[in-house]
């Protein structure tokens, strides 16, 4: 089994403690890790110029010596980084991104650097035994897939917010008591949320470096439990899922509902067709 890569990220003691006969104890060292979620896509296959790490997933390194790891689905996750690794990423990546966020999702987890002690998840740390690539690879996997899912579930629950008022409106008398153009505004907005959403990360990607190493098979699987990747990413496909029916369904009534009325608009039109008929034969 090859070597992993060391980053030679910038560590920094995670504090200082003693005995009871005052000697100081090792402590684990830290470095922090940092998640924005800055865009709908990054078009990480024109980033090259970058001074690239590694490409699957994309991984740069920071100018104060830290590291970032870059993904499609908008999220970036930089480790060991400065305000001014953070203004001069963004800066370089604002032209390779879709669908910019006017405010980022963040999120900030401190990772401890410990070979005694388990690692995965504790508490609200995140323990490696070495800061190595594969390793700060997977914790940037984990902690990018579940802001971008914080980022989906606050997006759809703005959209069933929607839902509700319309299902009432079906309840109380069967007809909607919006008008037809707020009602088109309201499904357009449905189908755009279910195209936008379903094009999102997918959080069932693993990488191919899971599968040679146990160790590391290991601590995804811990992390992913953590964080309850599979359980919400479920849960916001049966949203998404409910949303295009929604939306399905409101056409087809607003379809419905037309036809309807085009049915007894022509049901007038002969009605008075036959009056004036009628009036021609009698007074003609």
């Amino acid at each position: 089994m090859p070597k992993p890569l060391n980053l030679h990220l910038p560590i920094q003691p995670a504090g200082s403690a003693t005995d009871s006969q005052g000697q100081k104890l090792d402590v684990p060292k830290q470095l922090s890790a940092l998640v924005l979620n800055i865009a709908n896509h990054i078009e990480t296959k024109k980033l090259k110029s970058l001074p690239v790490i590694s490409l699957a997933p994309l991984t740069v390194r920071l100018p104060s010596a830290g590291a970032a790891v870059i993904f499609r689905f908008g999220c970036v996750v930089l480790f060991a980084s400065s305000e001014s690794d953070r203004e001069w990423l963004l800066e370089l990546l604002s032209p390779f991104c879709s669908g910019m966020m006017d405010n980022f999702l963040e999120d900030s987890v401190r990772i401890l650097i410990d070979s005694a002690h388990p690692e995965g998840p504790d508490g609200d740390d995140i323990y490696l035994k070495t800061p190595d690539l594969d390793r700060i690879k997977i914790v940037a996997e984990i902690l990018a897939k579940s802001n971008q899912i914080d980022f989906l579930e606050s997006r759809l629950s703005s959209e069933f917010d929607k839902i509700e008022p319309l299902a009432l409106d079906l309840v109380d008398d069967g007809a909607f008591s919006v008008n037809t153009r707020n009602l088109m505004k309201t499904v357009g907005t449905m189908l755009l949320a279910e195209q936008r959403m379903a094009n999102r990360g997918d959080v069932t990607d693993r990488f191919n470096s899971l599968l040679t190493n146990p160790d590391l098979v290991l601590l995804h699987a811990r992390l992913e439990d953590e964080y309850e990747l599979t359980e919400r990413s479920l849960l916001i496909e049966h949203k998404l899922s409910t949303i295009g029916r929604t939306a399905t369904t409101l056409l087809e009534t607003m379809r419905y509902s037309s036809s309807h009325k085009v049915e007894i608009y022509i049901l007038i039109l002969i009605f008075i067709e036959l009056l004036l008929s009628v009036y021609g034969y009698f007074f003609h």
